[in-house]
């Protein structure tokens, strides 16, 4: 009976030992879970922290983007608009450049018509030489105008 007594004794300390030490366990365990729940929840409000921040940032982003490419659309049209009226001033700059250049060449080719009446008067009237007309290329509107043959005349005085 006292083996038995023994036995049962060890039995109950070991029974003891055993919860005294589940119970510790189980404290260690029940702070590990707080702290745990704790940095769960920190995680937790970061989280939703971050995700504002970057919802925030997604809208300013967002937003800038927006007035990025309605400033990029505004000044496309007014490119646009320039280079419209940039082919328009040139097509009337062109027009006005030719009108002039025209009108210089026809003033020009009446003053050389002129010269060449005068010249063959020269020559006919005062130095009595026969004149012909200038062989040079340049004169070749005189030809075609009729300005060398037609006025004065090679007999006219």
């Amino acid at each position: 009976m006292e083996d038995m007594k023994a036995v049962y004794r060890l039995n109950e300390e070991k029974l003891s030992f055993n919860h005294d030490l589940i119970v510790e366990r189980q404290l260690v365990n029940t702070r590990m879970l707080n702290n745990l729940n704790k940095r769960a929840q920190k995680y937790k409000e970061n989280m939703h922290y971050e995700r504002d921040n970057c919802l925030v940032k997604q809208q300013e982003a967002q937003r800038w983007n927006n007035k990025l490419t309605s400033d990029y659309k505004k000044f496309t049209e007014l490119f646009k608009d320039l280079q419209r009226k940039f082919l328009r001033f040139e097509k009337i700059d062109d027009t006005r450049y030719n009108d002039v250049r025209r009108m210089n060449e026809l003033e020009a080719n009446n003053l050389v018509e002129k010269i060449m009446h005068a010249d063959k008067m020269i020559h006919l009237q005062q130095l009595s030489i026969k004149w012909e007309p200038p062989k040079d290329r340049f004169f070749d509107f005189l030809h075609e105008s009729g300005a060398i043959n037609g006025v004065g005349g090679e007999g006219s005085v």
